[in-house]
């Protein structure tokens, strides 16, 4: 139903990206109200705005399949006639009004009332740009809780440190001495000094994501070695939880979200029957 495999938007939300479906929910969110409000702008009838939203919010759920139908939503009218309060006769008229928005293959089906439907005109737009600030919004959201762990990190280095001479046993010194070491060279080389500017970071993410590695390992070689077992002690990794898929998608370059040009004509569906 859509040919958009490797596009911006696929990789924040579609098919592309390496998000799970926790760290993708309030873009969905987010993509769904951009829907919304392009689509009434573009002039979107009474009916159809409130078949939209409901059709956005099953969309939205968690067991949203992926790669080639990240935006396809199915829905049957008595279920769309429950959930949006309408009749029959008002829920056909919504869908009547959403063709144009939306990317339908089997008209005829569509129109009786067993739906399956694309929200990639709406949500593409012509112009990437929803790709865009989604990937902003995530990216920056992402940065300033990564950057909280680690002044909160680097508030426990400086404890432990100052303690160190005195809860070291003698089996650790030659352990503690290289730590010491270590933190050293990375104090004098390290790129992303605090206070951390975000969007210095944003930037260069990548970068930052390498001294973060490094950061962390110097943090819970400290906390395994000076924390006493009566004692409670953090992680860096409790800090702030991370994903696989998130730090990944981090670490790609931002590069690849990209506007594309708007291209005359594309901005609404055209309809294959």
């Amino acid at each position: 139903m859509t040919n958009n495999a490797g596009s911006p938007l696929d990789c924040v939300i579609g098919g592309d990206t390496h998000l799970n479906d926790a760290d993708l929910q309030v873009l969905l969110q987010l993509a769904s109200l951009d829907a919304m409000r392009r689509a009434v702008a573009l002039g979107l009838g009474v009916e159809g705005a409130q078949v939209l939203q409901v059709l956005l919010m099953i969309w939205q759920r968690p067991s949203r399949l992926r790669s080639t139908r990240s935006y396809i939503v199915s829905a049957v009218d008595a279920d769309l006639e429950d959930l949006t309060g309408l009749d029959e006769m008002h829920v056909h008229e919504g869908l009547r009004q959403l063709v144009g928005f939306v990317r339908v293959d089997d008209l005829d089906l569509y129109l009786s009332g067993d739906v399956e439907l694309s929200l990639e005109p709406l949500l593409n737009g012509g112009d990437g740009a929803l790709a865009k600030r989604l990937d902003t919004f995530w990216r920056t959201s992402y940065v300033r809780r990564r950057m909280e762990a680690v002044s909160e990190a680097e508030d426990a280095i400086v404890v432990y440190l100052e303690q160190a001479d005195t809860r070291a046993t003698a089996g650790a010194r030659e352990r503690l001495t290289m730590l010491k070491a270590r933190w050293a060279r990375f104090a004098a080389n390290r790129r992303f000094k605090t206070p951390l500017d975000v969007k210095e970071v944003l930037s260069h993410l990548p970068e930052f994501e390498a001294e973060v590695t490094e950061l962390a390992a110097i943090h819970d070689g400290l906390t395994g070695l000076l924390v006493r077992p009566d004692e409670y002690a953090v992680l860096f990794a409790e800090r702030y939880p991370v994903t696989t898929g998130s730090r990944i998608q981090a670490m790609r370059a931002g590069s690849q979200i990209i506007e594309r040009p708007v291209v005359s004509g594309r901005d609404r569906l055209v309809v294959v029957k």
